[in-house]
């Protein structure tokens, strides 16, 4: 009985301990002629960088929902280099991923 409730113990604080980070991902919206971060894009990202800036960060991007995919992907390019301006200005380590999959007019960060 007693190894039943150290058990039951010890599991779960090795799931309260694995579970320290769960929210380790920041899902931003945007306008589909937005290119520049708003005020509260801004600091939720750098939050989010604060949060994780002993991680590796990978930036996914999603496409701009624009008629003409050319002019969606240089959106898409130019939400990139904004947040890259700001992984660098905080000495982040990020991987900047495009990836037409995802949501369209969506960005991703996680950290790895």
């Amino acid at each position: 009985m007693i190894r039943t409730i150290y058990l039951i113990i010890l599991l779960g604080l090795v799931g309260c301990a694995s579970n320290s980070q769960s929210n380790k991902q920041l899902e931003l919206f945007f306008s589909s002629e937005q290119v520049t971060l708003t005020a509260e894009q801004h600091r939720k990202i750098i939050q989010f960088f604060s949060t994780f800036s002993y991680n590796q960060i990978t930036a996914t991007v999603g496409p701009a929902k624009l008629n003409n995919k050319f002019e969606a992907l240089l959106h898409s390019q130019k939400r990139m280099q904004n947040i890259e301006k700001i992984a660098q200005e905080h000495q982040i380590p990020l991987t900047l991923e495009y990836s037409p999959q995802i949501t369209i007019d969506t960005l991703l960060l996680r950290s790895n």
